[in-house]
């Protein structure tokens, strides 16, 4: 069956962060290296790559939503400002490829790939994401979905409990979301419906517990909002601004024709 492929954009920028960085380009050599490698062993005939938004829902049900990713050093602010200059500079260079932009201002790239994931539910579909919380949709047993992780190079398998009620629970430390039992207390409700019933029992429980979920529990964007930006395939161009940037190892005869006909799978 022909696959969709959809890749969760920063997520595999920052995976491309590898070795050193101190070449201005490195990053988005490493990307564009990647992505061929990525193309070349799944053979979509259509890309997506989802793009980040601001959750204003997630922020007003809690203020302190991720604000643990604030940076307050100096050096590190200006890495993270630099990465996001290349990764937009990426996001100009991929326009030059046969591949699809999609977001929405308001919404992150877990909620449009929940959203794509739902409107080609009928396709075999690829996602292309470290975040385990993409585990999630592999429970709405949608009969051709799949979730990679490119950096442990492995397809991610459902756990046997419902995940978002176990991650409820458990809270999440990467985004800020607090727990609400120590992880004992998250596998025994887990384990046992009757504790799980038990917790839920308490007014203020149920309260956190839907907050939890809330911020956790991805959204179905309205598709009419969504934003869909088109590759024009204008392999040439691409060259010249790989060129430019002295990735002889990508444009050198032989590796650019290897590198164009990675991409004869998708169907325009």
């Amino acid at each position: 069956m022909d696959k969709v492929l959809i890749i969760d954009f920063m997520n595999y920028v920052h995976r491309c962060r590898v070795g050193s960085l101190d070449g201005e380009f490195v990053l988005i050599f490493n990307f564009f290296r990647n992505l061929r490698a990525t193309v070349d062993q799944f053979k979509p005939y259509k890309i997506f790559f989802a793009l980040e938004g601001h959750p204003k829902h997630r922020y007003e049900l809690l203020e302190s939503y991720k604000a643990n990713r604030i940076i307050k050093n100096a050096a590190k602010q200006t890495t993270a400002d630099n990465i996001l200059l290349l990764a937009n500079k990426i996001k100009e260079l991929l326009l030059l490829l046969p591949v699809t932009l999609i977001s929405h201002s308001d919404f992150e790239a877990d909620d449009i790939i929940n959203t794509l994931c739902f409107n080609l539910k009928e396709e075999d579909i690829i996602i292309c994401s470290s975040d385990s919380d993409c585990i999630q949709i592999l429970q709405l047993n949608y009969k051709n979905c799949k979730l990679y992780n490119p950096i442990k190079k492995e397809f991610l398998v459902a756990p046997p409990y419902p995940y978002v009620a176990w991650k409820c629970l458990a809270g999440d430390k990467s985004d800020n979301i607090p727990s609400l039992l120590t992880p004992k207390k998250v596998i025994k409700c887990m384990e046992d419906p009757a504790a799980f019933q038990s917790f839920l029992s308490t007014e203020e429980n149920r309260a956190n517990f839907n907050i939890n979920r809330q911020l956790i529990e991805f959204r179905t964007v309205p598709e009419e909002e969504i934003s869909l930006t088109e590759g024009i395939s204008n392999f040439d161009a691409l060259r010249i601004e790989f060129m430019k940037m002295k990735f002889e190892s990508i444009t050198n005869d032989k590796s650019w024709e290897k590198y164009v006909k990675t991409f004869s799978c998708i169907n325009l």
